[in-house]
């Protein structure tokens, strides 16, 4: 049995034991849980410590109130400098209304509270401005953590964004922070009422103005204590909003006031009677003061707008930046080239005038932008603007003659029409603007040229092939055509033909620039565009190069390589640049002297059928420029300046030492040798006379069946037979019109083939005539023939025929046949397997050993042309109430005559002139069947078919 002393000393080490147990257990346990909580109480405590610190810091950068604002100082101004940044174009230090007076509180009326506490609050007329320290305190610890947090919506939060941060220079608390400490710490100094008033007295209105007063000064002409409460609705509304501007855009001012006046009903701070009384009164804005920024005011509002833009793309208040940053922007403006235009349109402008744009002192001329004239000057491969003389901007020129590009460009699309394609300058009436009045295009000159080839008709902006064109899509095409290339519509897009001549409004300075998208094949360069619903195209052309903040820190600069969006195909408008820089085919048409220049220029000289709008459009590939003159500033017709405008040109490559370029053409541009004025590919060498031609690649080309090569008698000018001698025969081609245009060709004098053959004998009498057919006609499978004998002692006749104009032999038609009593004599001719060029020969014999003979020339075709219908792009299906635009696809191996449009049984249209086409108006749903007829000119036919669905509504 154990002792006691053992028993003893067992217990005690049990003792010991649990005692170590315990110990090791509360060890365990504190580094578990312990060190971890005096970790985060630390690291709390740290955190709030920082988040302590961050808001002193940042407290310690709020200024006084008044000090956001006044005084404005030099280094507050926002300046504008010349593209080398040496040249200050303007300052923005002298902004009107900047020296109006700071309005507190009390000195507010009831109106301008009232409007100004609903458009700052949530719709209830209650402001946000309760300090909260927790709020902010969580603000900074998610700020701390790095956690993202939309910016805050309330008054202070605004006018802390808009007001203080602009202002402020530290680089060591970023804007994040600094808005959340700046914000609170303002609720905590300021009250609700103070904060109001400090926000109406840093607010910008429109773009004119900052402060509640230099608003109402600005637009109102008295102070803002004494607006009444429609006038108060209007500032309210504007507050923040640059583009409504009641300058700039009244209308849309007004609207948004009376939108305010309706929020102040439906909020019950007034009552109906209030409303009533405010709606009714009369809202008149001030005439906005004029800018002291010479000649180039009206660019530098460009460059406010687009600098203003760019910041607020950038997440900076634009607005505010421009009004109070101190800012420093470069812009795009070539000054020595701004002072060369100006020169230049004053001499325009002053006639007699001496043009010394050269003179030592041209850089400093003082000139006055002219009223209703307008240049702008468009660098190509950058999209710069580098001159803009006189209201550029303005939408109020009609553009006449400057669509024309792009009517084309949206034919060649379509391979609806080649540079080679034969086209009509000949008197034609269409449909005019409403179904009483008739459109009976003509050209500036008065005169019509006939056929001519596409080129011809564009290098020479002649009207009627243009509208020729354009009579199948409708104008309503081209104008999609020129908003990609950049062109912007002012009002309502009217369609109808006669926009060549007259209507619509457009911009010169968007005349340039969608010039300058054909003149770099088809790319947009400039700075990019937001794209809201209202965008038209996604660049524009580039007024600013660089902006700085006051600190000289760089927030944004152009990068022009990066600046560029494809729009249309290379080819398109490679194709448009050829051949509006073809001065050779200028010249074939109107007569001119071609300019002895390197490279190429393109060149679009017209104005309106009105006189009011005159056009000079020049480009190359590395300029673009537009010129618009209005008829009441010179009488000087706008081609006589060309020299003037294209001198502007050359004297910005002389200024950048660039030699004249030329546009080099893409992969997909093809060369043909066709056959000049059908624009058809010859079968022989010496069929026509020819000239080379670019189209799209994989266009198809017909051969040609208007020119035809005859051998003529040098002795009598007819058709030379077998028997005249050789040095007395020569081959001719000549054209042969199509019917439309033979009219006008025998009016005008043109020449045609002889129609019979030189006398084998001395005697002068025709003794042989052969009546039908007509000479040149087309002929089917029968051909009737007739002639008469006007002479006596005939003894036979004989038909022949030979293949082509000069037959090397003859075959026999007939056999030697006595002469009728009458002398008449006819015979059906079966030609049902002939094809192509013949002549068909009569030959009469005399009792004395003579013969004579007559011959004409026909064209056999036995071939029925190939038509498919079409429903343009449309669906089978398509809805009622609408038009479906019917297109037939009409091939043949000579000529069509005409197509023919039928629904069921009812012929609805008869289409002579390609393309086929015809619009039908689709009322009730149902299934319908189209069918169009296509003949070619001996009359073989050839159909197609096509059901369409019309769906109800």
């Amino acid at each position: 049995m154990p002792s006691v002393a053992h028993i003893i000393r067992r217990r005690h080490n049990r003792k010991r034991r649990r005692r170590r147990v315990k110990r090791g257990a509360a060890f365990r346990g504190f580094l578990f849980f312990g060190v971890p909580a005096l970790f985060c109480m630390s690291l709390a405590l740290a955190s709030l410590v920082l988040a302590l610190w961050l808001y002193i810091s940042g407290a310690s950068h709020l200024p006084a109130p008044h000090e956001t604002v006044l005084p404005r100082s030099e280094e507050r101004a926002t300046r504008f400098y010349d593209a080398s940044g040496a040249t200050l174009l303007h300052s923005l230090a002298q902004a009107p209304g900047d020296k109006t007076r700071w309005l507190e509180h009390a000195e507010l009326n009831e109106n301008l509270l009232l409007t100004s506490r609903l458009a700052e609050s949530r719709g209830d007329g209650e402001i946000d401005a309760a300090f909260e320290p927790l709020t902010t305190l969580a603000r900074l610890w998610r700020y701390i953590a790095g956690q993202p947090e939309a910016p805050a919506q309330d008054m202070v939060a605004r006018l802390v964004r808009d007001a203080v941060l602009p202002l402020e220079r530290s680089g060591a608390l970023d804007r994040r922070l600094l808005e959340i400490v700046l914000s609170a710490e303002s609720k905590r100094r300021f009250t609700a009422d103070e904060l109001l008033a400090w926000r109406l007295n840093t607010q910008i209105y429109g773009r004119g103005a900052i402060g509640i007063d230099a608003a109402a000064r600005l637009y109102f002409g008295k102070s803002a204590s004494s607006v009444n409460l429609a006038e108060a609705a209007v500032l309210a509304g504007i507050a923040g909003e640059p583009a409504l501007d009641p300058h700039e855009a009244p209308a849309a001012a007004r609207a948004r006031g009376a939108d305010m006046l309706f929020a102040l009903r439906d909020a019950t701070l007034i009552d109906q009677e209030q409303f009533d009384r405010a709606a009714q009164a009369t809202v008149v804005f001030r005439a906005p003061p004029a800018e002291d920024a010479g000649g180039t005011a009206a660019f530098i509002k460009i460059a406010r707008r687009q600098a203003e833009s760019i910041l607020d793309r950038l997440g900076l208040p634009g607005a505010q930046l421009l009004a109070r940053g101190g800012l420093r922007i470069t812009t795009s403006l070539d000054l020595a080239l701004q002072r060369e235009a100006e020169c230049r349109m004053a001499a325009l402008l002053e006639e007699g005038r001496a043009l010394d744009c050269e003179a030592a002192d041209s850089l400093a001329m003082p000139v006055t932008p002219p009223a209703d004239a307008a240049l702008a000057l468009i660098e190509v491969d950058s999209g710069r603007i580098l001159s803009l003389v006189g209201a550029a901007a303005a939408f109020d020129h009609q553009p006449a003659v400057a669509l024309l590009p792009f009517l084309y460009m949206d034919a060649f699309l379509r391979r609806e029409v080649t540079p080679a394609s034969m086209l009509f300058d000949l008197p034609r009436s269409y449909p005019g603007a409403s179904s009483e009045l008739i459109y009976a295009p003509a050209n500036r000159d008065g005169l019509f040229r006939g056929p001519m080839s596409a080129r011809d008709a564009l290098a020479a902006w002649r009207l009627p092939p243009a509208i020729q064109v354009a009579s199948a899509p409708g104008m309503a095409a081209t104008l999609d055509m020129a908003r990609a290339l950049g062109l912007r519509w002012q009002g309502a897009s009217r369609a109808s033909l006669d926009l060549l001549e007259r209507g619509g409004g457009i911009s010169t300075l968007d005349a340039a620039y969608a010039y300058s998208v054909l003149a770099g094949m088809g790319f947009m360069r400039g700075p990019a565009l937001d794209l809201g619903a209202s965008a038209s195209r996604g660049r524009e052309p580039a007024a600013i190069l660089k902006i700085e903040d006051r600190a000289g820190r760089l927030l944004w600069a152009y990068d022009a390589p990066a600046s560029a969006t494809a729009v249309v195909e290379p080819s398109l408008a490679y194709m448009v640049n050829d051949i509006l820089a073809d001065d050779a085919a200028r010249q074939r048409v109107l007569g001119r002297t071609p300019r002895e220049t390197e490279g190429q220029t393109a060149l679009v000289i017209g104005g309106s059928a009105d006189g009011r709008d005159h056009w000079t459009l020049a480009y190359s590939p590395d300029f673009a420029l537009a010129v618009h003159i209005g008829v009441a500033e010179t009488s000087l017709e706008a081609d006589s300046n060309e020299a003037l405008w294209l001198g502007l040109l050359d004297v910005a490559r002389q200024e950048r030492d660039q030699p004249p370029l030329a546009w080099t053409a893409p992969a997909d541009i093809d060369e043909y040798l066709v056959c000049q004025i059908s624009g058809m590919l010859p079968p022989t060498t010496d069929h026509c006379p020819t000239r080379r031609e670019i189209v799209p690649a994989g266009a198809r080309l017909l051969p040609d069946d208007r020119w035809r090569t005859v051998e003529i008698d040098l002795a009598t000018g007819q058709l030379a037979t077998a028997s005249a001698p050789d040095e007395l025969r020569q081959r001719k081609a000549f054209f042969i019109p199509p019917d439309e245009a033979m009219d006008w060709w025998l009016e005008n004098g043109m020449p045609l083939p002889p129609s019979s053959y030189s006398a084998e004998s001395g005697d002068p009498r025709q003794a042989a005539r052969l009546t039908a057919p007509a000479d040149f006609a087309y002929a089917g499978a029968t051909t009737p023939v007739a002639g008469t004998i006007e002479v006596d002692g005939a003894t036979d006749w004989q038909l022949e025929y030979g293949v082509d104009v000069n037959p090397e032999r003859w075959q026999a038609i007939t056999e030697p046949r006595p002469v009728p009593a009458d002398g008449a004599i006819a015979w059906t001719w079966e030609t049902a397997l002939f094809s192509g060029i013949h002549t068909l020969r009569l030959t009469v014999r005399f009792d004395d050993g003579s013969s004579a003979s007559d011959a004409k020339l026909l064209t056999f075709d036995n071939t029925p042309p190939a038509v498919q219908l079409r429903a343009g792009d449309s669906p089978m299906r398509h809805p009622a109430q609408s038009a479906v635009a019917l297109q037939a696809e009409v091939s043949d191996n000579l000529a069509i005559a005409l197509v023919e449009f039928w629904l069921g049984e009812t012929l609805l249209a008869e289409d002579r002139d390609w393309p086929y086409a015809y619009e039908h108006e689709l009322e009730g749903p149902g299934e319908l069947e189209f069918k169009a007829a296509a003949y070619d000119q001996v009359g073989n036919r050839a159909e197609s078919t096509l059901r369409l669905e019309v769906l109800a509504g």
